[in-house]
């Protein structure tokens, strides 16, 4: 309700349309509402007073925007933004997105949401991949959407055009469009996508060779249909959640008996032969398509039992590479973050091997029996860093002993270690080093001792060494694990500020030696990304000199002797034996 009248948004299609009912002595009196920003919102609300309003605002290529303003009789004013949400994501690439038409099943007008991959480029042709939405009265709207079942940002990261069709039996079309399947089940909606893929193939925009096809519950039901009435259509297909044999779905089907009366006129045991013609079961020998298939061991929308159907009928027939992954514990709408976060990955990495061609399938394999977490992994890649005959880390340069380089970015290379003591005595040679710890970080620095080991790299190499500034190194620290050679790492717990100092008396009783570890000894807290270089020590075992905005020297980072607090992300001041340095060299 609003001041004079009653503002409604009516479905239309992809986007809304906005209305102003007036009442007035004679009844009702329609207004449009021409404001573009209420065609793409589906959250609304208006307060008491009559007139002020509060609603989102957001496209397919845009991010949510909370706006309030002033809304009479049809018209906004002096809107804005009341709370700014996620401005992170303002940060990251967000593909371009059009609504786009086509002739699809009967010579109806169909549509669909378009994303265009970050490489695009005019008469280039691009894969395809084909999120289908649920329902089937579900809906892809002119808006914003990214989750664990819908994610275009990250098909466009890899080239790819994604298409989200409103098929036949979608909502938000009318009635007589949504009901339109009822009795007819499969044979408007497949017409309607594949319809859609020609449409973009006929435009020059996608490689009719490069096609893939996705969805969850009613998305995967048409996703398992497109493989097997096209089964030489599709590279790669992910269906999670969907039916394969809707016999067994009329009994087992937590709504089994409304949806299959209603889609398929009546129960199995009288339409026995349509039930047949209608589940892709008994067609599965057509599929060749490599297929993933997901579901949750508690679902009961869409039984799970229809996944090992599914399954079993790919697997015993051989015909296409095909996977079942089951998330403990789920139902029909995965709510674990990490299920949500699996899922994806694993159909990226699918897509990968079977559309994009990045990864072998022997690959994959030897993934999945040796992740790239898994300590052997770990030290399969470790075999790669630098060291002498003798087992000092660095690289030896006209016989001095210098710190093993690896690059970070476009721009900044950084010493894989802390300089250790063996690389720091060949800059000093009278710097101690007891046998047995050359490999161990040099501590005791001071802040003119690293100054002038950086001068002296500099005039060893020719290359313009340097000590990271506090912000290279912060973000360095960043990256590092849980499992750094820091106080918690010797007492078990992380100790808070009061704990801290209760153990000073403790801690001044020990040599550094006692504490350090070689550099290296910890695990990397970057180990799980196979493609970043291993970096150890980012935030433990000493501290080290960065230089801050003022130009000055200060140690960052924990210590054997200190540890940053989980809360404040400080750390207390180390003690001069437990300071040393890494070295960083810009690339430009």
């Amino acid at each position: 309700m609003t001041e004079g009248g009653v503002h409604v948004q009516l479905a239309a299609g992809p986007r809304m349309e906005p209305r102003f009912y007036e009442k007035t002595a004679d009844g009702w009196r329609t207004h449009p509402v021409s404001d573009a920003r209420l065609r793409h919102s589906t959250s609304i609300r208006i307060g008491p007073d009559g007139h002020t309003i509060a609603f989102v605002y957001s496209r397919a290529d845009s991010l949510p925007q909370y706006l309030v303003g002033t809304y009479r009789r049809g018209r906004l004013t002096n809107v804005r933004p009341f709370v700014r949400l996620n401005t992170y994501l303002q940060d990251y690439p967000i593909p371009r997105a059009e609504v786009i038409y086509w002739e699809g099943a009967e010579g109806d007008t169909v549509n669909g949401i378009l994303y265009y991959p970050f490489n695009y480029r005019p008469g280039r042709r691009h894969p395809l991949m084909v999120v289908i939405h649920g329902g089937p009265s579900g809906v892809d709207l002119d808006a914003w959407r990214a989750d664990w079942t819908v994610y275009p940002p990250l098909w466009a990261q890899r080239g790819a055009f994604v298409l989200r069709p409103n098929y036949h039996g979608s909502g938000h079309h009318g009635l007589e469009f949504v009901e339109s399947i009822k009795g007819r089940y499969y044979e408007l909606e497949l017409p309607d996508i594949i319809k859609g893929i020609e449409h973009l193939v006929a435009q020059g925009l996608v490689d009719p060779d490069s096609l893939g096809v996705m969805g969850w519950s009613n998305g995967a039901i048409l996703t398992i249909a497109l493989t097997v009435e096209y089964p030489e259509r599709f590279k790669v297909a992910m269906p999670g959640a969907g039916d394969v044999n809707w016999i067994s779905d009329y009994g087992n089907c937590a709504f089994g008996v409304r949806f299959d009366d209603s889609y398929f006129g009546g129960p199995p045991w009288e339409r026995l032969d349509h039930y047949i013609a209608k589940s892709p079961l008994f067609r599965l020998h057509r599929v060749v398509t490599p297929t993933l298939i997901h579901f949750g061991d508690q679902d009961t929308a869409v039984p799970t039992e229809q996944g090992w159907q599914h399954y079993r009928a790919l697997q015993q027939l051989g015909k296409a590479p095909v996977r079942f992954i089951l998330y403990p514990g789920e139902p029909h709408g995965f709510r674990r973050p990490s299920h949500q976060k699996r899922k994806m990955e694993e159909d990226l990495a699918w897509a990968d091997t079977y559309l994009f061609g990045h990864t072998s399938m022997a690959e994959r394999l030897r993934r999945r029996v040796l992740p790239e977490s898994a300590p052997l992994a770990l030290k399969l890649r470790a075999r790669r860093i630098a060291r002498t005959a003798d087992g000092r880390y660095g690289v030896e340069q006209n016989g001095v002993l210098l710190p093993e380089m690896v690059r970070l970015d476009d721009t900044l290379w950084v010493g894989r270690f802390e300089v250790t003591r063996a690389q720091f005595r060949a800059f000093k040679p009278d710097y101690p080093v007891p046998p047995g710890t050359e490999n161990y970080p040099a501590s005791g620095i001071t802040a003119d001792e690293a100054r002038a080991y950086v001068a002296w790299l500099r005039r060893q190499t020719g290359q313009p060494y340097r000590l990271p500034t506090v912000a290279e190194l912060e973000k360095l620290q960043r990256k590092a694990g849980v499992s750094e050679n820091t106080l918690a790492y010797w007492l078990g717990y992380t100790p808070n500020p009061d704990e801290r100092r209760q153990l000073e008396d403790v801690l001044a009783d020990f040599r550094p030696d006692e504490l350090l570890l070689p550099v290296g000894s910890r695990p990397p807290g970057n180990a799980k990304d196979p493609d970043a270089p291993l970096l150890y020590d980012l935030d433990g075992n000493v501290a080290e000199w960065a230089v801050g905005k003022d130009g000055r020297l200060q140690p960052s980072g924990a210590s054997a002797v200190t540890v940053r607090d989980p809360r404040t992300k400080e750390v207390p001041a180390p003690p001069p034996a437990f300071i040393g340095l890494r070295v960083v060299l810009p690339r430009h």
